[in-house]
């Protein structure tokens, strides 16, 4: 057995464990607190009731197609849903880092979309049309290392590698000709690039939605800059970012990448990258499978492509954690008073819902996830770590509805509230919460 094989076995452990551990219920002792949440069920019914201070209820009538109702994919193959390809721009944010987003939309309420680990803007392929239709301006953005973002030039020449993906970062020397020195996939570059986006190229302040580590991100950015953020929507955003490797290994993700970590990187990254690993990775994370689609597969291969895919891998991996934990990044935005909306799909196996009802509700025994008081929480089911892309129906409605109310200034719908819900496409209100 090779020194580089049994690198990597400890390096997954060092990295995977303190994650696994973290998001699995039996790490978990809080109960889960069911007032004042929503419960968001896509089986047999279409309609919305409230069943509590800001609780909602939709039901989707099993078996009719997607595009039924408003925001929902058409059930025309998924390309027809995407962002036309001549709506893709470029901001270069530092010499040589080029940075990809779309923006949809001519007016109404600004909106900055983030998505999570390992996927770009496309992600959200399902959502922005509808939003755009419904005064809302749309960003969406890839961050660097990821989707279409990535440098213009080899950060380390000469590595020696031809296979796609792994050309460029490998050399012994960092390039100054794209700051490669002060290029490490971390967290806070990603706040940083997020930050100057915002101040550069949306030019006010707007809400942020992000999923995942884009919530992660969201979160980041608004508790340090809360003058450019009007208010969040967390999408199963994940609470904790570099935790693993990161705290006992001497490389924090810099160029050039040091040699003992290239076995692992090039074990690993063709891995990881194949077909039949993402499909297997993204059915177990979708509630619905069949949401999952070979088009998807794709659009997440295509970007381990570039040629500096492998060494931004292995920086991601070995990047440094925020310097501020996420509940310390919550309390400041309770401090910044704004509006927090969190929405998880139920059937997450990752980030389960408990981590929402732990940063709505307080906890008066600690000081850990604070209560945000201008919080709504949902929950979508079925759906896991991605309800945005595997249940749209229900998510832009809720996006939308959010968005409208917080614009209004208005808080959650009371008790005995109905939320009014188009005719045309076929959703009713209800006063109870039947199975």
């Amino acid at each position: 057995m090779s020194v580089g094989f049994l690198l990597s076995k400890v390096l997954f452990a060092l990295w995977a464990l303190p994650l696994a551990s973290s998001f699995h219920p039996a790490f978990m002792p809080m109960k889960l607190a069911a007032a004042g949440s929503s419960q968001i069920h896509l089986t047999q019914y279409r309609r919305v009731v409230a069943a509590g201070s800001g609780a909602r209820c939709v039901r989707m009538q099993a078996g009719e197609p997607d595009n039924a109702v408003p925001g929902a994919a058409t059930g025309t193959p998924e390309e027809a849903q995407a962002v036309p390809e001549n709506e893709s721009k470029y901001w270069e944010w530092k010499q040589g880092w080029r940075v990809h987003y779309q923006q949809t939309g001519s007016e109404g309420t600004p909106l900055l979309m983030l998505p999570g680990f390992g996927v770009g803007g496309f992600h959200y392929q399902r959502n922005v049309p509808h939003l755009a239709n419904e005064k809302t301006r749309v960003w969406v953005m890839d961050i660097l290392g990821q989707g279409k973002s990535w440098p213009t030039q080899d950060p380390a020449p000469g590595g020696g590698f031809s296979e796609a993906g792994f050309e460029w970062g490998f050399g012994e020397a960092a390039n100054d000709d794209v700051q490669a020195n002060e290029l490490t996939y971390s967290c806070t570059m990603w706040k940083e690039q997020i930050i100057a986006f915002l101040e550069q190229v949306v030019g006010e302040p707007c809400y942020l939605a992000g999923n995942s580590l884009g919530g992660y991100l969201s979160v980041m950015v608004a508790s340090e800059r809360p003058d450019l953020v009007k208010g969040l929507f967390l999408i199963n955003p994940t609470p904790f970012w570099g935790v693993g490797a990161q705290r006992v290994l001497p490389w924090t993700g810099g160029y050039p990448v040091p040699r003992w970590v290239r076995p692992v990187t090039i074990r690993w990254w063709d891995t990881i990258r194949s077909p039949r690993t993402i499909k297997t990775l993204l059915e177990q994370v979708y509630a619905d499978a069949g949401r999952v689609g070979d088009h998807l597969v794709r659009q997440i291969i295509e970007p381990t492509e570039y040629p500096a895919a492998a060494s931004a891998f292995a920086s991601i991996l070995l990047s440094p954690p925020s310097p501020t934990p996420f509940d310390g990044m919550l309390a400041a935005l309770h401090k910044a008073q704004l509006p927090v909306g969190l929405c998880y799909g139920k059937e997450d196996p990752w980030i389960v819902p408990l981590w929402g009802h732990r940063a709505k509700r307080t906890l008066p025994q600690a000081e850990y996830w604070r209560t945000l008081p201008q919080a709504e929480y949902w929950q979508i089911s079925p759906a896991g770590h991605c309800p945005h892309h595997e249940a749209p129906e229900a998510f832009n409605f809720l996006l939308l509805d959010w968005l409208q109310r917080m614009q209004a200034g208005q808080q959650a719908p009371g008790l005995e509230s109905k939320i009014e819900v188009p005719r045309d496409a076929r959703w009713h209100s209800s006063s109870s919460d039947a199975p």
